[in-house]
């Protein structure tokens, strides 16, 4: 049987114990991790990793505070099942310095928040570069027009530029112009430039360049002229060299030249049979034909009254031949 002053001795140890925290009471969930602050262009997302449970789907909410008013308020993000929470939202000014907060909730058990560092937009988003809409080219310039997604009063713009065969490069000044010219140029050449914008702001917030892109300067006026001439005397040459290509290509084959232009004669298929064979029947009929269809013709020539009985004898003698031909054509 243990003393008494044992026992006492024992209860006061257990006593003196302290108390298990929050953290480690089964009554609590964990606290979610690697909470996260993404914003590209004033979109602005807070993400984390998900709690894991045995059993039930764990809800989060999401909070925020100002400097200006140390009290917190939700932002669209209540009992969500995300591991996300969009804070883009006109109430919360570019400008402000914000503190976010999220915890963890699985019915009534909930877990510790866990909060954010301080967040202000316009120096912690990320600008990207604008997008380029075309490029004016002319002799000794290049003309930039381009467009950036955030409608910001306070984005100002830079090109940075070279030409394309040296490493040597330029920039131009920062300026809320969304047409940067890009001058002094050498003609035909090509230029490679990179844009980036930037929110001016206490600390200048820079974002990063654009990709590469290469763009070629015009001629000028007296190069184009040059060319046109330079193109009519090479055609003009070309011409001329194949006339004499052709004329002398003509002397030489003038036989060959003929024989394409001008085929030899050729004799019709029906009298090159007959010149074969002399003694068809075809060729003798054409001929009766030909005399069956040669009409004889009665001339008249009326004169005086004194002529009339020689007229009528002429016609009649002419009429005579005419039958004594008929016949004998009938008798062959």
């Amino acid at each position: 049987m243990p003393r008494p002053g044992a026992a006492l001795l024992l209860c006061l140890l257990l006593l003196s114990l302290p108390e298990p925290s929050a953290a480690e009471s089964p009554l609590q969930l964990p606290t979610p991790q690697n909470v996260t602050i993404y914003s590209y262009n004033y979109q602005n997302l807070l993400t984390w990793a998900p709690v894991k449970v045995d059993n039930g789907s764990v809800l989060y909410t999401v909070q925020y505070n100002t400097l200006a008013c140390n009290c917190w308020e939700e932002i669209n993000c209540t009992n969500i099942t995300k591991t996300e929470c969009s804070f883009t939202d006109p109430d919360i000014k570019s400008f402000w310095t914000i503190t976010l907060r999220v915890r963890a909730e699985l019915g009534q058990v909930k877990s510790d928040w866990v909060e954010t560092n301080t967040f202000v937009a316009d120096q912690n988003t990320t600008i990207g570069p604008p997008v380029i809409v075309n490029v004016d080219s002319t002799s000794d310039s290049l003309f930039l027009n381009f467009l950036h997604t955030v409608k910001e009063d306070t984005l100002q713009y830079l090109v940075r530029y070279w030409e394309n065969s040296t490493n040597k490069q330029h920039e131009t000044k920062w300026t809320k112009n969304t047409r940067i010219g890009l001058l002094n140029l050498k003609q035909l050449t090509v230029y490679c430039f990179q844009i980036r914008a930037k929110v001016q702001v206490f600390d200048d917030n820079i974002g990063p360049l654009s990709e590469t892109n290469c763009h070629k300067t015009a001629a000028s006026g007296a190069m184009r002229a040059g060319f046109v001439v330079v193109i009519f005397v090479a055609a003009t040459v070309t011409v001329v060299i194949l006339a004499i290509v052709c004329f002398l290509f003509i002397q030489k084959f003038h036989q060959v030249v003929k024989y394409w232009f001008q085929p030899p004669f050729k004799i019709p298929p029906h009298i090159e049979e007959y010149l074969k064979d002399p003694e068809m029947p075809a060729l003798e009929e054409l001929q009766n034909d030909c005399a069956e269809e040669d009409p004889w013709d009665s001339l008249s020539v009326v004169s005086n009254a004194e002529g009339s009985q020689a007229l009528v004898r002429d016609t009649l003698n002419t009429n005579v031949h005419s039958n004594s031909r008929s016949t004998e054509s009938e008798k062959t």
